[in-house]
């Protein structure tokens, strides 16, 4: 009898396992973000966001320094996957969940290092306007003072004239 048992349960974890695979495979990605250029809307999800590690520091309003790592990707590198130009952008307006938004300019978008979307700070998921949701936090490095980080970052609207 023990032994119809344990390939019984033998028999249900595989099945778990395979039901388990399955269910993941067909999971559709989380949107996080919407980017915005002229009539045109595309989706971003938190897969489009984890690619790198990318550490820097950041200066607060005091002038405090504080050194932190992220996982996230590079705004202009999220743009450009996305088909996103910016040739002939004026800006990149980046907006949050509650409404704070922050405009940037093509060549700071393109300079290398500087502006990234972030997923994870300092080893933990950065938590969204919900408490317990995911969120994304735009980062800024070399700027005097990091007011514009936006965090719960939602929508990237790409400035047309």
């Amino acid at each position: 009898m023990s032994r119809k048992i344990t390939i019984g349960i033998i028999l249900l974890f595989i099945v778990t396992g395979i039901v388990g695979a399955i269910h993941l495979m067909n999971q559709d990605a989380v949107e996080c973000m919407v980017i915005t250029q002229k009539n045109q809307q595309v989706a971003v999800t938190f897969d489009d966001l984890n690619r790198e590690a990318f550490s820097g520091n950041l200066i607060n309003g005091k002038g405090d320094v504080t050194f932190h790592e992220y996982t996230g990707v590079l705004l202009a590198d999220l743009l450009k996957s996305k088909g996103i130009d910016l040739t002939n952008a004026s800006g990149v307006t980046v907006t949050s969940a509650d409404n704070y938004s922050v405009v940037f300019t093509a060549e700071e978008i393109l300079q290398a290092d500087r502006v990234y979307a972030a997923i994870t700070a300092d080893g933990k998921k950065i938590e969204g306007i919900v408490p317990g949701s995911d969120g994304v936090q735009v980062i800024v490095f070399g700027d005097p003072n990091s007011r514009r980080c936006v965090r719960f970052a939602q929508k990237i609207t790409v400035n047309i004239p």
